[in-house]
C-alpha cells in the first residue's frame, strides 16, 4: 500500500507537511518529481521566465514572431 506524504525540502531534510503515522527509524521511498529537481538552481524561477518570454520574442530562425505568427499558427 502507498500513501502519499507532501513534504517540504529544507535544510537537507523531507519536513512532512502533515502528521505522518510511522514508527521511528522507519525507512521509506520519497519520490521527487523531475520539474522540482531541474528548477534546483533557480528558486524563483525567473531563469525559466526569461527563457520563456525570449522563446516568445524571437523564432528558432531568428525572425520575430510577431511578424509572421500566421507561419506558426498555421503550420
Amino acid at each position: 500500500m502507498t500513501t502519499p506524504v507532501k513534504a517540504v525540502y529544507e535544510h537537507g531534510v523531507f519536513r512532512p507537511l502533515a502528521p505522518v503515522r510511522l514508527k521511528e527509524a522507519t525507512e521509506v521511498e520519497v519520490l521527487v518529481p523531475t520539474d522540482a529537481a531541474e528548477d534546483d538552481g533557480d528558486p524563483t524561477g525567473w531563469t525559466a521566465a526569461e527563457r520563456f518570454v525570449g522563446f516568445i520574442k524571437t523564432a528558432p530562425q531568428g525572425e520575430p514572431i510577431a511578424e509572421e505568427h500566421d507561419k506558426y499558427l498555421y503550420k
